[in-house]
């Protein structure tokens, strides 16, 4: 297999294991969300959170993305599983809140790639990391494919659409000190993170 090859069918599995975690999270949420109320931006679009005013939340791309294990799972034929991780640049997020539950606000968004998630970020020496879950690389014609998405770093989230191209987003429990990100569906190439402090 070539190199770019490889890069897109790593791409592709990456996306489709958020898909399956994000399928699995839904199963299992309350079948009656608590509605999200704030008194968001009227004026303002993107992603903001709520400190005790509203900051935006930018993105950030990953400065690498690899499979722990995957030489050992593409030789094993799927035997081994691999763990697909992104790496963000810093030991921090520029945006950093107290702990509790924030409101995060989609707002005047044209629409959505996929219903908005929380996730739990793992620091390291000089990055975070985000596990994207165990990915199983299978002889099947057209690539490859996923099977047992952890799903141990989704938080359980509400998510109310107040008006149309605006939502809001709120943990369902108090965020402990650590650095968490909201992704959009299964988009994990940008994620919007932040740091919740002591």
């Amino acid at each position: 297999m070539n190199f770019a090859g490889g890069k897109g069918i790593l791409s592709f599995a990456v996306a489709l294991t958020f898909s399956v975690s994000l399928a699995a999270q839904t199963q299992s949420s309350p079948s009656t969300p608590a509605k999200v109320v704030a008194n968001y931006p009227k004026d303002k679009a993107g992603v903001m959170i709520q400190i005790s005013d509203w900051m935006t939340l930018p993105s950030a791309s990953p400065t690498k993305t690899r499979a722990k294990h995957g030489i050992a799972a593409s030789m094993s034929y799927g035997a081994v599983p691999a763990n697909v991780v992104s790496e963000y640049e810093g030991l921090h997020a520029r945006v950093q809140i107290p702990p509790g539950q924030p409101v995060i606000c989609l707002c005047h968004l044209i629409s959505l790639p996929g219903a908005p998630v929380i996730v739990r970020l793992h620091p390291k020496k000089e990055f975070r990391e985000l596990d994207g879950g165990r990915m199983r690389v299978l002889p099947v014609v057209g690539g490859s494919k996923i099977a047992d998405a952890n799903q141990s770093d989704l938080l359980p989230v509400d998510v109310s659409q107040p008006e149309n191209m605006v939502w809001l987003v709120q943990p369902q429990q108090p965020l402990p000190a650590g650095e968490y990100a909201l992704m959009l569906g299964t988009q994990n190439v940008s994620i919007f993170p932040f740091t919740v402090t002591q």
